[in-house]
């Protein structure tokens, strides 16, 4: 529980570094006064004043700023302020948070492919870059010989009847030949080796033709390319994870606009803590892909056009541009307190639905 305490805080820490220190970089060269650079929320724990910019740490781990002179649209006319700048270098420092989430999520990504990156095999890999296959679960129907026996989604199927499989047709034809026959099937979950026994089966309304036994299997295996490879490698796994988390995010407006349950794929700080115990057990590739995910969701979800948020401000901006004039300060200003206020309310029902998912494991983990 401590472990996975300070890996937490450590994650989320460095993104929001990372982040903030885009915003920071930016804002510096453009000859903006940064005003403070503080990790976490206040109340404040230390902080020091160099170059005219104060570096704060602070109580609460979970977040992070950067204060930008004139950024809340005062001091227009004081040299050094954000909005006495003019809108294409604003855009340049809003959209560089954004960037660095992005650009760290790449470069994870594509580190790990350069050592060795766990995936989901398919056809356009070239097979000399593959190591370590394996036949994994990514489904178990119900009321079928797997959901029986005790099969769970990412259970290693380690062999058949004392054979070992060398790929999924393999796999599915020798369950095949076993129809109604009581068949031994080896597996590892956790690191533990289990052997239980079924009998596979026709299933009319899945596979009508064919004995199976009821699970979706997927091969993965662990791809290691040069770093040219490495480099595409992780740029389009970004992109991929970036489309599936604007397809969540899409899904979630969609659920919301339609009064529909929010899907129990959202999750607050606590979930992310509770994934970060599971992603540790799970192995230092597996964690490094995490870190990723997450400062993609990071970069995905500021650009949105939010209020309080980086693509909220760019709006500003972009429609100063338009018309030729700046926006009412005022009307700025309650846009973003509005917006600010909305995603503290949010945070609170994503972690309290969070505490009724996962508090009695928490509580198993504190006590134990």
């Amino acid at each position: 529980m401590f472990i996975t305490i300070i890996v937490f805080i450590l994650i989320l820490g460095f993104l929001v570094l990372v982040h903030e220190f885009g915003h920071f970089y930016t804002a510096k060269k453009m000859g903006m006064d940064v005003e403070e650079f503080g990790l976490g929320f206040p109340p404040k724990i230390y902080s020091k004043k160099f170059d005219n910019t104060e570096y704060s740490i602070n109580a609460i781990p979970i977040g992070g700023f950067v204060k930008i002179k004139g950024e809340d649209g005062n001091s227009t006319q004081e040299e050094g302020s954000f909005s006495s700048k003019p809108a294409w270098q604003r855009v340049v420092v809003l959209v560089a948070g954004v960037f660095m989430n992005a650009l760290t999520g790449w470069a994870l990504l594509s580190i790990l492919f350069m050592f060795g990156a766990p995936v989901e095999l398919t056809d356009d890999i070239n097979e000399k870059y593959i190591s370590d296959r394996s036949i994994v679960i990514a489904e178990v129907i119900e009321n079928s010989p797997a959901s029986e026996a005790g099969l769970e989604i990412g259970d290693i199927i380690i062999g058949v009847a004392g054979n070992t499989v060398a790929n999924i047709d393999e796999f599915q034809q020798f369950v095949a030949s076993k129809e109604n026959e009581d068949t031994r099937l080896t597996y590892k979950r956790d690191k533990e080796q289990t052997t239980v026994t079924l009998a596979p089966r026709i299933l009319k309304d899945i596979e009508p033709d064919r004995a199976i036994i009821g699970i979706a299997p997927t091969e993965l295996g662990t791809v290691q390319y040069p770093i040219h490879k490495a480099l595409v490698a992780g740029a389009q796994s970004g992109y991929n994870y970036s489309a599936r988390i604007l397809s969540v995010l899409a899904d979630i407006v969609k659920d919301a606009w339609n009064r529909q349950p929010v899907a129990q794929s959202v999750g607050g700080p606590i979930a992310i803590a509770v994934i970060t115990s599971d992603v540790l057990d799970m192995g230092f590739a597996q964690l490094i892909i995490f870190i990723a995910v997450l400062s993609l969701n990071f970069a995905v979800i500021n650009i949105l056009p939010f209020p309080a948020l980086d693509g909220g401000r760019l709006i500003f901006v972009i429609a100063e541009k338009l018309r030729g004039k700046p926006s009412r300060q005022i009307v700025e200003a309650w846009f973003h307190r509005v917006g600010f206020i909305l995603l503290i309310l949010l945070m609170i029902a994503v972690t309290y639905r969070d505490i009724a998912r996962f508090g009695g494991r928490i509580w198993n983990a504190v006590i134990g």
